[in-house]
């Protein structure tokens, strides 16, 4: 009997996983994670969308790869705001699985639904609608939109030159620091870009993050005086450019006319991490982000929540 239960013991030992045997990643211990308990109610008014990019041209839904970009479109009808909130792809988190690694692989091996529940309970929001796409079709709705004027760095626009955009991918042709009407193409490059610092003076991801924002708000800017049936067009045009969402009509509407209503507002930028609470950190070998939940969860709030309230029912 005693070398039966030898047995299983040593078996078990050998087929457990590693982090069962005492050896539990130190890196769990330094990342804040909610129960989903404790995530708070979002406030009366306030919608969250998920806009999710591909790291590819021609996505395929059965092959997934990494979400190259991950934006948080907030809109609020309370307050009369809309919000963009980015989120950099190698933040380390703790995957669905228990596990740590970086954002960018939780679409991959967890789904959009493991992507949305990561940020949900790393930022402490709720997130339940999306809509994913790849490269090309951001190239797509950018085009459908008319284009988006940009603002370059002599680094940047020497960046795009040397990437051999097509002349005629920008209006004028791009030669130095200026302005200048960026196709979608040229768009969908300039904001993929990260060796080379954005105009705010970030780099690598967060560089990327800030383009991802800047083009958001200037292409919603062009649109201020849009009429509803042009709005319409380009609605169509972001339909028809979709891999997947789980929006139904009657969301799709929804979010149509509370975005029509409030064209013309001016979007508000942020970006997780916020400054000051992340360091470079070395994990499997490679470059990460490994950050201070807690502070950002507060910080996030405030951004997204300060002006709102929840309504509660007060009666005894």
């Amino acid at each position: 009997m005693k070398s039966i239960l030898c047995l299983l013991l040593a078996a078990t030992l050998v087929f457990s996983p590693v982090h069962a045997l005492g050896s539990e990643d130190p890196v769990i211990a330094q990342i804040s994670v909610l129960n989903d308990k404790d995530i708070p109610e979002t406030p009366w008014g306030i919608r969250h969308y998920l806009l999710i990019c591909m790291d590819s041209w021609q996505a395929k839904m059965n092959r997934l790869g990494y979400s190259d970009g991950m934006v948080l479109l907030s809109m609020d009808e309370s307050t009369g705001r809309i919000m963009v909130t980015s989120f950099i792809r190698d933040m380390l988190v703790i995957h669905p699985d228990g596990l740590p690694g970086r954002l960018t692989y939780v679409t991959k091996e967890f789904g959009v639904d493991g992507l949305m529940t990561t940020i949900n309970r790393h930022f402490g929001i709720t997130i339940d609608k999306y809509i994913l796409m790849d490269w090309s079709q951001v190239q797509a709705i950018v085009d459908a939109a008319g284009g988006v004027k940009l603002d370059v760095t002599n680094e940047e626009a020497s960046y795009l030159r040397r990437y051999a955009i097509s002349p005629a991918s920008t209006v004028p042709s791009m030669q130095r620091a200026g302005t200048y009407l960026f196709k979608g193409h040229a768009a969908v490059i300039f904001m993929r870009m990260r060796k080379v610092p954005a105009s705010n003076g970030d780099a690598q991801d967060f560089g990327r993050t800030f383009r991802a924002r800047t083009v958001l708000s200037n292409i919603a800017d062009s649109l201020k005086n849009v009429s509803y049936e042009a709005a319409q067009d380009l609605l169509n045009a972001v339909l028809d450019n979709t891999l997947a969402t789980n929006l139904t009509p009657s969301d799709i509407l929804e979010a149509f006319n509370t975005a029509f209503s409030l064209r013309g507002t001016r979007l508000e930028q942020c970006r997780l991490p916020f400054d000051n609470t992340v360091r470079p950190f070395e994990y499997a070998n490679g470059a990460a982000q490994l950050m201070d939940f807690e502070k950002n969860r507060a910080l996030f709030h405030d951004f997204l929540f300060e002006q709102s309230y929840v309504v509660s029912d007060m009666t005894p």
